[in-house]
């Protein structure tokens, strides 16, 4: 069943923000635990996406290891994506294209992995 429901949020909100970091978390936590349910099962990295702070280190940070997540849901899926660390979150025009962008992978994911 799917949980990240709220997957696009407005720039400069930190109530949706907030929402938005929890419900994709939980997500990202529900893929992890079908991947490893399989025989065998697999491994995707498994990051607490939920924390986070609006400072440039930890952003970077929090962008690099979902990245990673992202390529390892991306190998077991076939799904594509582009690289989702190369965003300057600060930047509106930016911001909407990669919530936009990162939505649609996610909606990509759940197909693949039958969640609906």
């Amino acid at each position: 069943m799917p949980i990240f429901f709220h997957d696009i949020v407005l720039p400069r909100d930190p109530i949706g923000f907030s929402i938005w970091l929890q419900e994709h978390y939980l997500e990202h936590a529900q893929f992890v635990r079908v991947f490893q349910a399989r025989t065998p099962p697999l491994f995707i990295p498994d990051y607490n996406f939920a924390l986070w702070e609006d400072s440039k280190p930890v952003i970077s940070a929090w962008l690099e290891s979902h990245q990673a997540a992202h390529q390892g849901l991306r190998t077991y899926t076939g799904v594509g994506g582009i690289d989702l660390a190369d965003v300057d979150l600060s930047k509106e025009d930016q911001w909407f294209t990669w919530m936009d962008t990162h939505a649609d992978e996610h909606s990509l994911i759940r197909g693949a992995l039958g969640i609906s």
